[in-house]
């Protein structure tokens, strides 16, 4: 380790600055954060289908969105037990996947090996996890009916800790 660090030393003293730093281009960065804040009423997701739906479209009933990336081990985890919970609950409570900054077909893979049947979708510029409150993966939020932001739960979360989330945030039984 002495070793290692000797060289790095030694290699910035003799450089002096004469090798460029290499740089990402503009063009190949994501945001994760819109240049401008939304409000979730505005916000819009695509569908892998690449269609464009308003997030307002999922009112009506209590909603937990899920925030994923097939890069995000955590998310992979948790997925069936969200596709378990939402097979239990039935039409109490709508369900909503959204893959953040991902590429659709990894993506849409991951959906369809983790078993997952409710709605999925794309939150490409990550717009609509900044608009509900979250920055990290995986991200849950709960949504009363009207589409009040009732919960953000960050994190990998069990089947038990979800199905309590829903009935302590939501009112709905589990």
């Amino acid at each position: 380790m002495l070793a290692l660090l000797a060289a790095v030393g030694t290699y910035q003293l003799l450089d002096r600055g004469r090798s460029p730093v290499p740089t990402v281009a503009a063009e190949n960065k994501i945001p994760l954060t819109p240049d401008v804040p939304i409000n979730p009423d505005d916000a819009t997701f695509t569908t892998f289908d690449d269609q464009t739906v308003s997030f307002a479209s999922v009112y009506g009933a209590p909603t937990v969105v899920n925030f994923f990336a097939s890069t995000c081990v955590p998310c992979i985890t948790e997925m069936p037990i969200f596709e378990q919970v939402h097979k239990e609950l039935g039409d109490s409570v709508t369900f909503l996947g959204l893959a953040v900054a991902d590429r659709p077909e990894d993506a849409q893979e991951l959906v369809t090996k983790t078993g997952v049947s409710y709605r999925t979708g794309q939150d490409r510029d990550g717009s609509v996890i900044t608009a509900l409150g979250g920055s990290f993966l995986p991200t849950t939020v709960l949504l009363a009916s009207d589409g009040t932001i009732v919960d953000v739960y960050t994190g990998e979360v069990t089947a038990a800790e979800l199905r309590a989330l829903i009935t302590d945030k939501l009112g709905v039984p589990g």
